[in-house]
């Protein structure tokens, strides 16, 4: 499939969110169907993945300098600015890094801009390590607000659970970066080279509208015991079990890369293990991946694991609720432009009520989700 033509759009927002998504295309290949967004002209140096530069006549190509507010007004001076790398898309996994300058102030309104030509986004965001100060921390919990608002799911990634170690601060973001990227490159594998059992992109999209928070995880083994290695690393993994509650959790998804050797008891011990550990009760999705090229030996696992909680549900709630706003805006804006041409035509109307308006912009319904 040529990449124009997926419905599948992988988006880096910032520096660190390129820097990602040209690791994902170099591991993937290039039929991945990329997009990177910055002010910060440097970003796009690299031919291979294609660039949009925001904020242009405002920052001048230089950056917002640190400050959210300067990425967002550089955004919303041309937000249309995305759309002609958009058509077809109808599912957008968003990555970005939180704390500094153009991720935290730009991704909430490229999301809410996606949001509006009906594009489902599941964002990635990194939150700063817990050495690099409290400014940068706070920045990016103010951030995470505002994209949990407008994202359909959202997966924060606490950079000092991503990576551990004895790395010193310039390693440890590199490495960050590397795991990302090649967590993201075996979510791609799952969306578009399923094997025997299919977890594809379409699928995703229409279970993920709305889905909100979650959690995410990979885990790989080799060998005769490579299923219960693997869940005794997820079982333990800081992305999965930091701050988490079995009781809360409400969906799984799962995929499962092998080769050729694949056998039907390794996955039902995958999937029966990690919902024993993680939920028994939660509604579970699984895909698997067949590739002997790529995985011969190994076993890896990649999991989306998500959390019912009270703020995720009145988000999901207020979420929906701004997006029928949003759509009927537009519809009445095209509405009101296409009623200009019969300017001139007495109105219909009844019990105060213009019938030439559609009755579901009168009440402010909508016609889908």
């Amino acid at each position: 499939m040529k990449p124009e033509n997926s419905s599948l759009l992988l988006l880096g927002v910032g520096g660190a969110g390129a820097t990602t998504v040209r690791g994902v295309r170099r591991a993937y290949g290039a039929s991945i169907r990329a997009l990177t967004v910055d002010a910060d002209a440097s970003s796009g140096t690299s031919a291979e993945t294609p660039f949009v530069l925001i904020g242009g006549d405002r920052l001048a190509g230089r950056g917002a300098g640190g400050l959210p507010a300067e990425a967002r007004a550089a955004f919303l001076d041309k937000p249309d600015v995305l759309d002609a790398h958009l058509e077809g898309v109808r599912t957008a996994v968003i990555v970005t890094a939180l704390g500094g300058g153009t991720g935290s102030g730009a991704t909430s309104e490229i999301v809410r801009h996606l949001a509006g030509r009906g594009i489902v986004t599941i964002v990635f965001a990194t939150l700063p390590f817990a050495f690099e100060g409290a400014e940068r921390q706070n920045a990016a919990h103010n951030a995470l607000g505002s994209i949990e608002h407008a994202a359909d799911v959202l997966v924060p990634l606490p950079l000092d659970q991503l990576v551990t170690g004895e790395d010193n601060m310039k390693e440890a973001l590199v490495r960050a970066a590397d795991t990302l990227a090649t967590a993201l490159t075996l979510l791609w594998r799952v969306l578009e080279k399923p094997g025997y059992i299919a977890l594809d992109a379409e699928h995703l999209r229409n279970a993920l509208t709305d889905a909100g928070r979650a959690r995410f995880a990979t885990a790989a083994a080799f060998g005769a015991d490579r299923a219960e290695d693997v869940l005794r690393a997820l079982s333990s993994s800081p992305l999965l079990v930091s701050g988490s509650s079995i009781a809360h959790v409400k969906s799984i998804f799962m995929g499962i890369l092998a080769g050729d050797d694949l056998r039907l008891s390794e996955v039902a011990r995958v999937a029966d293990g990690f919902r024993a550990a993680f939920g028994r009760n939660a509604t579970f999705q699984l895909g698997t991946v067949n590739d002997e090229a790529t995985f011969s030996g190994r076993l890896v696992v990649a999991v989306l694991v998500f959390d019912e909680t009270a703020v995720a549900k009145g988000t999901r709630e207020t979420r929906r609720a701004d997006r029928v706003a949003h759509k009927n805006r537009k519809n009445a804006e095209a509405a009101l432009a296409a009623s200009d041409r019969f300017s001139d035509s007495e109105k219909t109307m009844w019990h105060n009520e213009d019938l030439d308006i559609p009755t579901y912009l009168r009440h402010n319904l909508t016609l889908d989700r």
